[in-house]
């Protein structure tokens, strides 16, 4: 068993110094920050929230919320309708910027509107494919609820403790293994987005090729999600100090900007217009900050994409990729001569 997983964490590195800081551009790295931020990482490198809350106080002071009376059921509709088909359209532009991240990092050259048209066709299918997906795991959820329903509407001197815990632990097991599921689909679909695109495949065609190269070499794919995992664990706690540490030198350096700021303008206007002046630049230095911490991802979020395409190539020898720094082999007489014309 080769151990493509790991062997792929050097190379990520060093692509990601020769495309981001051999030499440094910046405007390639706004354009990439700008993909990011579209959605072209995909799934390699997420966040997640954690919200919690006491159940006492949720029981007590939870807020009900009331409708006004004049808002009319075809206005919730509309409402409803709206805020789907943007999450459509973000959906959409989102998978577009999956194929043009990957064409972006391969050719070291960030093309963002030739890139964008090139794979709208492509997004398209890749939204359809994850949308099916996204109905088929809500199906099954369904299906998986449907004995809890009898439990729960059951009178209250029939109510069994016992049984219904016993169903919310069926539950939580189903929806973990629904959820391992779903991480290793898409897994293998951002493996197939650089499959589909070299060997000019429809997004299913090359899931499949991923999937049976799968059955194949099945050991050397568990490696290199442990791989995966670590990364992404250790990628994030260094960004989390990162973005703690500039936070605080931004903010500091930016309340000292606006106490200069405020001083000057207490000697010029009165206490009323001096926040109204204060306001803009506040806007401003709000912006300024969750760029530069937007910014500072973009290495993290290469160098995991980097992975990921350089463990397929080594795993995956028909996916042809051809990356900038692939050796150029020259022809066996040591001459470039021109096809004749006919």
């Amino acid at each position: 068993m080769s151990w493509y997983g790991i062997e792929a964490v050097y190379r990520a590195i060093s692509r990601t110094r020769k495309v981001l800081f051999e030499p440094f551009d910046f405007w390639k790295w706004a354009k990439l920050a700008i993909i990011i931020l579209l959605g072209g990482a995909g799934s390699g490198y997420g966040s997640s929230t954690n919200y919690s809350t006491e159940m006492q106080d949720l029981g007590n002071n939870f807020p009900i919320i009331e409708l006004p009376a004049t808002l009319s059921i075809p206005a919730i509709l509309i409402a409803v309708l709206f805020f789907l088909i943007l999450v459509l359209i973000l959906s959409y532009i989102s998978s577009v910027m999956e194929f043009v991240f990957v064409e972006s990092l391969v050719r070291n050259e960030v093309k963002f509107w030739a890139y964008s048209r090139r794979f709208l066709g492509k997004g398209f299918y890749l939204l359809l494919v994850r949308l099916a997906i996204g109905l088929v795991f809500l199906v099954l959820l369904g299906i998986a609820f449907l004995p809890i329903l009898p439990i729960i509407l059951e009178s209250p001197s029939d109510f069994a403790w016992p049984k219904l815990l016993g169903e919310i632990f069926w539950l939580v097991g189903l929806f973990i293994l629904l959820a391992l599921l779903a991480i290793a689909i898409e897994s293998f679909i951002s493996l197939a987005i650089p499959v589909s695109i070299y060997r000019d495949k429809g997004i299913l065609p090359a899931f499949r090729m991923i999937y049976g190269n799968f059955r194949k070499s099945w050991k050397e794919v568990v490696v290199y999600w442990l791989v995966r995992f670590a990364l992404g664990i250790g990628t994030g706690i260094i960004v989390i100090f990162l973005f703690v540490l500039m936070m605080l030198v931004l903010v500091l350096g930016f309340l000292i900007f606006d106490g200069v700021l405020y001083f000057l303008f207490s000697l010029l206007v009165s206490e009323s217009f001096i926040w109204i002046l204060l306001t803009p630049f506040i806007i401003i230095e709000l912006f300024l900050i969750l760029g530069t911490l937007f910014f500072l991802s973009v290495p993290f979020v290469v160098f995991m994409k980097y992975h990921l395409l350089s463990f397929l190539e080594a795993w995956f020898a028909d996916a042809e990729i051809p990356f900038f720094d692939a050796p150029v082999v020259e022809p066996e007489n040591g001459f470039n001569k021109p096809e004749p014309g006919f």
